[in-house]
């Protein structure tokens, strides 16, 4: 996905994002779950592990909390001290919520590597210009700033502020300065960008956009089986009756409908690995 036409993947990231925080059903949030993985370790996978040790105790404690304080459901578990009962129904709700979330945030990792800021420009150039070049600079700025934070922890670490060994308060101190010479420098150069926009002209006339993407016809058949699905997956819960519960006992029905939205999910959630499958079998060939 990341060399498809950023129409076809702002539009595709934005159906599967949507998708995943609004439809939370047990197949949903386990398919979306593994297949954001499985892209994720395929476009970055240093830093979808990064996100996942970040996650995985969070997602841990926010699970931990629910089980303990909610005692929705009618099948009880386990009677717990507290007085509440571990039911089954909360267990299940914890556990895909808590998939969902993990979703989400491996979803944004793939956005981050496959939108970058030249395509925020092309899809917001000549609409919003304005927005465009905020998101750009934004996309820009945060991993510009780790990068910065790192030069400065490594230069500063000759003059005797090491962040990483020492005393607990010494080590905060340099870490203070460091973080301050970052942030100055970071200034710095926001000033000169102003500068440097300024006297190029920026906003004295109407801006032109040139753009080096082309719309081809794999970008169409993606963008086509993207609308297919959601057209299936809206359909088959507003239309034909497909539905989820799992309050006050776990509903998961699997009629046609049910079996035709979870279908068109999964399929749309396999559609960048099969990309990037696809492309790595062309190379080989050649």
């Amino acid at each position: 996905m990341d060399k498809t036409h950023p129409i076809t993947a702002a539009i595709y990231f934005a159906a599967v994002i949507l998708i995943t925080a609004i439809v939370q059903s047990p197949v949903f949030s386990a398919a979306a779950l593994v297949c954001s993985a499985g892209y994720a370790l395929c476009v970055n996978a240093r830093t979808a592990l990064k996100m996942l040790g970040v996650m995985i105790p969070l997602l841990v404690m926010a699970f931990s909390v629910n089980i303990f304080f909610n005692n929705q459901g009618s099948t009880e578990l386990v009677k717990l001290p507290t007085g509440n009962s571990l039911t089954l129904e909360s267990l299940l709700y914890s556990a895909f919520t808590c998939a969902a979330a993990a979703s989400l945030v491996l979803w944004f990792v793939t956005v981050n590597r496959c939108l970058t800021s030249d395509k925020m420009i092309y899809l917001f150039s000549k609409i919003l210009p304005s927005l465009g070049l905020l998101l750009s600079m934004t996309l820009r700025a945060v991993p510009a700033f780790a990068r910065r934070v790192k030069q400065t922890a490594a230069a500063q670490r000759f003059v005797g502020n090491d962040i990483y060994s020492g005393k607990p308060m010494s080590r905060i101190k340099s870490g203070v300065r460091v973080l301050s010479a970052a942030v100055t420098d970071s200034l710095e150069k926001s000033v000169y960008t102003a500068k440097s926009m300024k006297y190029r002209g920026y906003a004295t006339a109407k801006r032109t956009a040139y753009s080096v993407f082309c719309f081809t016809a794999k970008d169409g058949m993606i963008l086509l089986f993207t609308i297919i699905c959601i057209g299936v997956i809206t359909a088959s819960f507003t239309v034909f009756g497909a539905e989820y519960r799992y309050y006050p006992s776990v509903l998961l029905p699997f009629n046609a409908a049910d079996i035709a939205a979870d279908t068109a999910w999964l399929l749309l959630c396999l559609v960048p690995t099969i990309s990037v499958i696809a492309e790595k079998a062309v190379r080989r060939e050649r």
